[in-house]
């Protein structure tokens, strides 16, 4: 046998080998990823027991982003004040009393008490006193007087109430001198870290922030932390900005935390780009995510099998495709199916809203595995074909 035919024969030796192991090298083969099988197998895999797979379309996407928007809203209503008027004084709070009595009462006409004379009534400012850690003040003739959880006008209601009947028509004012019980935290990316206190009239979020110097990073950045008794809101500012209904009338003890910490969504495999992509508090499409990584890398990309990995609260879907086991932390494993060779996904991918820490994961066409199988053929065939043309082989 000639040298070319004996080449030609272990060049043929060699691919018919590859060719029958194709099926198991498969699997060796290097990837980034799950593929799309992989993925689709969690409904029907019990070692992937817990972990919905779930189908989206503009409908599905649609109810999503409503959703999540009425979730937002609720939220919002929990940390409604449903009097923003009124003030509830408190201990530490310095209050100034002033009476006025007609004439010819002197029930308040000796003493340290200065008088003037107002339409000819005689008008007494008692001197400023804290509330003390009792709640209480006292007063001249009334005794002790409970303030805590009262406003000014039913502080004074009931010292007229005591005096009545020792005055003459005496007519009472309480003022706030000076607000310690009831003030507001404001820290984070603000120019000054303060203590806004609260005002009869009410505190906004926006005025709080005001008070602080305003936020020092770009208004779309900023997300605002409201916590309050244990539970937290976050609202972006541009939003809150945006929409007046937002901007909450804020009660004594509120912590407001700027937060500029950019949020994220990551994404991976047959991407043009795998990236981190950083978006806006006011939230990213996934159109907009896959846009901002370059898009679909045409060689690559499986359209068919796009993904966006979260875990997600139970109550988001009515009825979920399989029952539902819940992680640690209350939450549901979620894997959102996208099938990008329709049209209509299109719509459903430009309203589908992203979250925080969303990983987004393209899978790789099928073809592209036997892209990767060819080229380890050419890798061990054109060695051995250099080896010949060496004089190597025999």
């Amino acid at each position: 046998m000639d040298k070319k035919a004996n080449t030609w024969m272990i060049r043929a030796g060699v691919m018919a080998t590859l060719l029958v192991g194709l099926t198991g090298c498969a699997s060796y083969m290097p990837y980034s990823g799950p593929r799309a099988g992989s993925v689709n197998d969690v409904a029907h895999n019990k070692a992937l027991a817990g972990i919905q797979l779930v189908d989206v379309n503009y409908a599905m996407s649609r109810y999503m982003k409503d959703e999540i928007g009425q979730s937002h809203l609720d939220a919002l209503k929990d940390f409604m004040n449903p009097d923003p008027l009124r003030y509830a004084v408190g201990p530490g709070d310095t209050l100034q009393v002033y009476i006025w009595e007609a004439p010819p009462a002197m029930l308040f006409a000796t003493g340290a008490a200065s008088m003037s004379r107002l339409s000819g009534s005689m008008m007494t400012s008692i001197p400023a006193q804290m509330v003390g850690s009792d709640g209480d003040i006292m007063m001249p003739f009334a005794g002790k007087i409970s303030c805590t959880g009262k406003t000014l006008n039913e502080i004074g209601a009931e010292i007229r109430d005591r005096l009545i009947h020792m005055a003459h028509d005496p007519q009472v004012v309480v003022r706030l001198v000076k607000n310690h019980a009831q003030s507001i935290t404001v820290v984070g990316n603000v120019k000054n870290s303060t203590m806004v206190p609260m005002i009869p009239g009410g505190v906004s979020v926006l005025q709080a922030i005001a008070a602080a110097g305003g936020v020092v990073k770009p208004v779309n950045k900023v997300t605002i932390q409201l916590s309050r008794s244990g539970k937290v809101l976050q609202l972006p500012l541009e939003e809150i900005i945006r929409n007046p209904h937002e901007d909450v009338s804020l009660r004594g003890g509120d912590v407001l935390t700027a937060l500029y910490k950019p949020l994220q969504v990551t994404v991976m495999g047959a991407a043009k780009e795998t990236k981190e992509v950083d978006f806006q508090a006011s939230g990213i499409s996934l159109a907009q995510a896959l846009a901002q990584a370059g898009g679909l890398n045409g060689n690559q990309a499986d359209a068919k099998a796009v993904f966006v990995f979260r875990f997600e609260k139970p109550s988001l879907l009515p009825h979920w495709p399989k029952p539902v086991q819940l992680t640690a932390n209350g939450e549901v494993p979620v894997v959102f199916r996208f099938d990008f060779s329709d049209p209509a996904t299109l719509f459903a991918a430009q309203t589908f809203p992203i979250q925080n820490h969303d990983l987004i994961y393209v899978a790789s066409a099928p073809i592209t595995d036997l892209q990767k199988f060819l080229g380890l053929i050419i890798q061990i065939v054109y060695p051995i074909q250099g080896l010949t043309t060496a004089g190597v082989v025999p």
